[in-house]
């Protein structure tokens, strides 16, 4: 609102509320918003534009990123920028710092950033991302302001929970679970996203160990996490009734 070419980057764990900051943002001031998936990117000229076939005739349609960034006080979301190729990124550096423009051959103008108009990048942070990339320095020069998040205190993603239709003695189950291996010697990232889909799937009526089962430990590779996983979730049904004040499980871990 003052001028300023705002670029943010949201650093944190999977599914702690990155992008749903952004939309937040956007909601909040009534701003136009757009996302963009940096990983489905595979070269630098998707940003702008590609090819169309219509009645035997080709003709160039601009993309709805670019579309987005001359729209003024848009908020422009760049999900899991560490997904997309270095190069394909350094097409858009022009974007991103004071210039706020860059010429475009396919396009035949030169783009400009609309006033006001800001971008979220995010970045999911941990050995366990597969396919993601170091940002490069220029890049990441170009966001001079970073927020760090992490998963909520466990009372406060507990009432998460709650909003979404779990009842408060399921809620601190499922969140005295996720703290359990969060904390573990060998942490797991049980996330806050992970826990909503547990209460979707108790909503539909799952069994607890069907829920987490389905939402969490199905979409674990490593061994001995899936043990220690499945001994947290064994305590939680033996033991029907939780102290609120309780931050862990009483689990063995495997630590070699």
């Amino acid at each position: 609102e003052r001028g300023e070419h705002v670029n943010i980057l949201i650093r944190g764990p999977k599914g702690c509320g990155k992008t749903t900051l952004a939309r937040e943002f956007a909601h909040l001031f009534q701003r136009p918003y757009h996302e963009v998936h940096c990983g489905a990117f595979i070269d630098a000229e998707q940003w702008f534009g590609k090819d169309r076939l219509n009645d035997g005739e080709t003709w160039y349609r601009k993309a709805r990123f670019i579309q987005a960034i001359e729209t003024p006080r848009s908020v422009n979301l760049l999900d899991e920028i560490n997904r997309a190729h270095p190069e394909v990124l350094n097409a858009i550096l022009g974007l991103l710092d004071w210039r706020r423009s860059m010429w475009s051959d396919d396009l035949g103008y030169k783009i400009m950033v609309a006033p006001g108009a800001i971008f979220f990048a995010t970045i999911n942070e941990g050995d366990d991302y597969y396919g993601t990339n170091p940002l490069d320095t220029a890049l990441r020069d170009r966001f001079t302001r970073t927020i760090k998040l992490t998963y909520p205190p466990r009372r406060e993603e507990a009432k998460i929970l709650q909003k979404h239709g779990l009842n408060e003695e399921m809620a601190d189950k499922l969140t005295l679970f996720a703290n359990t291996l969060r904390k573990a010697t060998n942490p797991a990232p049980v996330s806050t996203r992970q826990l909503l889909v547990t209460a979707e799937e108790l909503k539909d009526n799952a069994s607890l160990r069907e829920a987490v089962v389905t939402a969490v430990i199905n979409g674990v590779e490593d061994s001995a996490t899936v043990k220690m996983s499945l001994e947290a979730l064994q305590w939680l049904e033996e033991n029907p009734y939780v102290e609120n004040d309780r931050e862990i499980i009483p689990v063995e871990e495997n630590n070699g």
